[in-house]
């Protein structure tokens, strides 16, 4: 049987609001020991850029490049990027680790001459200062990449970690709609940020039933009585491209955030379209960048990595 090779769609449009305020926050005087601990180079990089291209070692890789590593080791050869017009520090970034990128959206770019990229952009409407949500900013990709409509891609954040492992799990499975689902007790983070991810409900063969932001302690203790796995979404999908595409249109805009947020658009396609959407349980930690606070937790995380 021939191996799946799908391409992986990066969500990297969004205006990196929480990290840029929290660096902001550094930068104003205040001498702390998270302050201490940040290079200036850090600070001025993220401040400016996508937090996905701050600075995580003294070579300068970030967790784009880290990110491209762990998808190449894993047979991705095809990328997506999908970011902000016109997208100079992603360009620039990639010129720099001596990739060929062009202007033309259109003309494919290779990174080592083994990962092909492209760039499709995230058009902010009239009016909005701010992306409108990752929905939105996947459907832009889909209008602009038309091929992917009848093909299996998978799609992630461009600020967490996720390991070749993760990536092959996705490719590997037949299903052609699936979620990384992680482990709680895997994931090395404070409870108070555990508590912010969606825990997600399978059913007994393991097909995602619900989707729950933000659960509160009580919601988990009834997930715990009923037997449920307290699996989370870090954000590491896998969709055929025309089973997802109607939801993405229909996605409603979020009440409080005023975006079309591709989780709601997985519960459409779940809900009214019945289609499955199998959860992989992974029992690892997956380092993110939300804030500033999490730039030395990743530098620590991968200096214990290169130990092993």
């Amino acid at each position: 049987m021939k191996a799946r090779n799908p391409s992986l769609i990066i969500l990297a449009a969004g205006a990196s609001s929480r990290m840029k305020k929290s660096l902001e926050v550094l930068q104003t005087g205040l001498k702390t020991e998270l302050s201490s601990a940040i290079p200036e180079w850090n600070l001025s990089t993220g401040l400016s850029n996508h937090k996905g291209l701050i600075p995580l070692d003294d070579q300068g890789q970030t967790a784009i490049d880290l990110l491209l590593d762990e998808a190449h080791r894993a047979g991705i050869t095809r990328v997506v990027m999908i970011i902000q017009a016109p997208g100079t520090a992603f360009k620039n970034h990639f010129e720099k680790n001596k990739s060929m990128v062009q202007d033309n959206q259109n003309a494919p770019n290779t990174l080592k001459d083994e990962i092909t990229i492209d760039f499709a952009y995230q058009k902010i409407p009239e009016g909005r200062e701010k992306p409108m949500g990752t929905a939105d900013a996947l459907q832009q990709c889909l209008e602009q990449f038309p091929e992917l409509l009848n093909q299996e891609f998978i799609v992630c954040n461009a600020d967490n970690l996720y390991s070749k492992e993760a990536f092959l799990a996705l490719i590997n499975t037949p299903n052609k709609n699936a979620l990384i689902g992680y482990h709680r007790q895997g994931l090395n983070f404070p409870l108070s940020k555990i508590r912010s991810f969606a825990l997600l409900v399978t059913d007994k063969q393991g097909y995602m039933t619900e989707l729950i932001e933000k659960p509160d302690e009580k919601m988990t203790q009834r997930l715990r009585a009923q037997g449920q796995d307290l699996n989370v979404s870090m954000n590491l999908w896998k969709f055929k491209g025309s089973d997802l595409w109607s939801s993405l249109q229909q996605c409603p805009m979020h009440p409080e955030r005023l975006e079309k947020e591709l989780p709601t658009a997985v519960k459409l396609m779940i809900t009214d379209h019945n289609i499955k959407l199998l959860v992989i349980p992974r029992n690892e930690h997956v380092p993110d960048l939300t804030q500033a606070s999490d730039i030395a937790a990743v530098q620590r995380f991968l200096n214990e990595e290169s130990k092993d």
